[in-house]
């Protein structure tokens, strides 16, 4: 009996692993599906159309919101699909031979931002708390907001201006910045955004508030003034719903600003001083660079603030914004030091050509590369006493140095070379500004011994993702790999910011180069987009520059790139990008590949593909350094 119970429990495992076994098979048989982006319940951009892209098991077709969408060989896709507003799903469904795998990916897609109905009186202030101004006499205090459109609009300032008019402005399109760098550059007529309204007022002498609010008036226009706004519409475009705003005629309403003003505090202006080692100023809060790397001990004078940036005034008309965490406030009273430049001497040796410039402070300066043969510094604060330059005659870079005053405590010092310019850097020891050329390798037109910076992008971040999951951080780092073997192999000495996965804070890049005294920096990188930005129509190679000096290697490693790997010329691009923004040597950054593409993925995944990428930056670099010993 004992016997028989063994054999049936032995039978029923048996009979369980079966189909066990039965149900794994047909599992895997089962397609599966990856997303990689976008995440699900991400928020997207404000878009009406945006990519979705991942895996599906190989040979499997596959169906997204009603759309079939190709698969390639290795199973990655990509789809650029339409979206609706608010909470959005794609409908994925893959099928195969043997089953059908359906699943819904949430994802959330903001609305984009409109022009407001008429159906009442609405103010919205673009600005907010991290907008508090601090003013000076002879300032403009620019005010804006957006409201219903086809109004009358205007602005109050307790103890300083009543009723200042505002005008409403032509309907603007929203700068989308995705599809104005990376795409066609056409935006939709549909974000046009009408309701804009601007209204300025100049601050006059004398007059002194605190911390106050500015107050926003909206009213509906007579009946007539209404009849001559509609009259005025294009042909076609008149929205009969602005006629909806005659039975609200004369009806008024008020707002406040999110924001406070201070104009004249007795607290401004103040010295300030730079605190850290290298700062930025820019032409205004949150916007492009005027001067890079600002040394710590610069001083400057501040006079006015907007949110957490401090306005620095440079010379009689020139200013400048710095971040408040960049710089401290010295002691009330205190004035910027005057230095007047007395003479100019030259030092030469074989690398480096160095201008001196005694001065009685640390003033801020800016340089200007004005052609491949011509930089212009331009120094803050400091004023002509100039009757000596002294050249070192043994030089033969540098063909002229002139000075002007362009204004009161702006003096300007510019230098024409002979040769195009390889890299400089700015820099003080003590008060004594330092301006200092580096001159090109020997053997300009040969790669041979060259020090050649190769920077493998991400890491420890992993950058874009390909559909099936290769890495931006892996593919540049395979093509990097490949890119020191082309060039060893003509002599050049290479030195890798990173040659495997470990992790490299991105400031860290330039400074391994400042370190190993680089003659040329190669950052390499792979594609993707942003959202809305349709990806069939937008690829290819493109590579990138900050300096002028770096704007020929760019071009170079662009037209080798192109003959070589046969894809879309995607572009040459100005980028503000930290690794190309040392001054010190010609710097690029390329984007071989659309990593987000399935067929670019695949085919960064082979040696083949990135020896070709190697072949094209080497080929690239030896164009470079050809036309270069031409143009000497």
């Amino acid at each position: 009996m004992k016997n028989i119970l063994m054999h049936k429990l032995r039978s029923m495992a048996i009979l369980l692993s079966a189909i066990i076994v039965a149900a794994t098979s047909l599992q895997a048989k089962k397609p599966q599906i990856n997303i990689v982006y976008p995440k699900k319940d991400a928020v997207v951009g404000a878009v009406d159309s945006s990519f979705i892209l991942g895996s599906v098991t190989p040979g499997s077709s596959l169906i997204i919101n009603g759309y079939n969408i190709p698969v390639h060989d290795g199973g990655g896709f990509i789809a650029f699909l339409p979206l609706n507003y608010g909470d959005f799903e794609f409908n994925i469904s893959a099928v195969n031979e043997n089953d059908t795998s359906r699943f819904l990916w949430p994802i959330i897609a903001p609305k984009a931002k409109r022009s407001f109905g008429y159906d009442s009186l609405r103010i919205f202030d673009v600005k907010n708390e991290s907008c508090n101004s601090v003013l000076a006499t002879g300032d403009r205090l620019l005010v804006d907001f957006q409201a219903t459109p086809g109004c009358n609009a205007w602005f109050a300032v307790p103890g300083l201006a009543d009723s200042v008019p505002m005008a409403e402005i032509p309907p603007q399109v929203q700068p989308y910045w995705g599809e104005t760098v990376f795409g066609t550059g056409a935006v939709p007529e549909s974000l046009k955004i009408r309701g804009y309204y601007q209204g300025f007022l100049d601050i006059g002498y004398y007059r002194q508030i605190d911390s106050s609010r500015i107050h926003y008036f909206l009213s509906v226009p007579p009946l007539n003034d209404i009849i001559d706004k509609i009259i005025e519409w294009p042909a076609g475009r008149i929205d009969y719903n602005f006629l909806s705003l005659i039975h609200r005629r004369g009806e008024i309403i008020e707002d406040s600003s999110g924001y406070f003003i201070t104009v004249n505090p007795v607290y401004f202006p103040r010295l300030v001083q730079f605190t850290d080692s290298v700062q930025i100023m820019r032409v205004g809060p949150r916007r492009g660079y005027l001067s890079i790397f600002q040394p710590r001990g610069v001083k400057a004078m501040a006079v006015g603030r907007e949110g957490e940036w401090i306005k620095l005034k440079l010379s009689q008309t020139q200013y400048g914004w710095v971040n408040e965490g960049s710089i401290e406030f010295l002691e009330p009273g205190r004035t910027p030091a005057k230095s007047f430049v007395r003479a100019i001497r030259m030092d030469s040796n074989r690398d480096k050509l160095t201008i001196e410039i005694p001065l009685a402070d640390r003033h801020p300066f800016r340089v200007e590369e004005e052609s491949e043969f011509t930089s212009v510094l331009y120094l803050y604060g400091v004023n002509s006493d100039t009757d000596w330059i002294r050249y070192d005659f043994d030089d033969p870079d540098i063909r002229l140095a002139a000075w002007s005053q362009k204004e009161p405590d702006l003096y300007q010092l510019r230098l024409e070379f002979n040769r195009p310019i390889w890299g400089y850097d700015v820099f003080y020891e003590s008060n004594i500004l330092k301006y200092q050329f580096n001159k090109p390798p020997q053997d300009i037109d040969d790669i041979e011994d060259k020090v050649i910076i190769i920077d493998p992008g991400h890491s420890p971040d992993p950058g874009a993702v390909g559909p099936t999951g290769l890495t931006e951080a892996e593919a540049n780092l395979y093509i990097a790999l490949a890119l020191k073997k082309e060039l060893l192999k003509k002599g050049a000495e290479v030195i890798m910011t990173r040659e495997d996965m470990s992790p490299l804070p991105l400031y860290d890049r330039p400074r391994i180069a400042n370190m190993y005294d680089a003659d040329l920096f190669i950052s390499i990188h792979n594609n993707a987009l942003p959202d809305g930005v349709n990806p069939f129509v937008n690829n290819g190679v493109s590579t990138y520059y900050y300096h002028p000096h770096s704007i020929n290697l760019a071009r170079a490693i662009q037209t080798e790139l192109l003959k070589e790997t046969k894809l879309n010329d995607y572009g040459l691009y100005y980028g503000n990008l930290a690794v190309n923004r040392p001054t010190q040597y010609p710097a690029v950054l390329v984007e071989c590949a659309f990593i987000i593409l399935p067929e670019h993925e695949a085919m960064l995944k082979t040696d083949k593909f990135r020896k070709k990428i190697a072949k094209a930056i080497r080929k690239g670099i030896e164009r470079f350094l050809d036309e270069y010993e031409r143009k000497k």
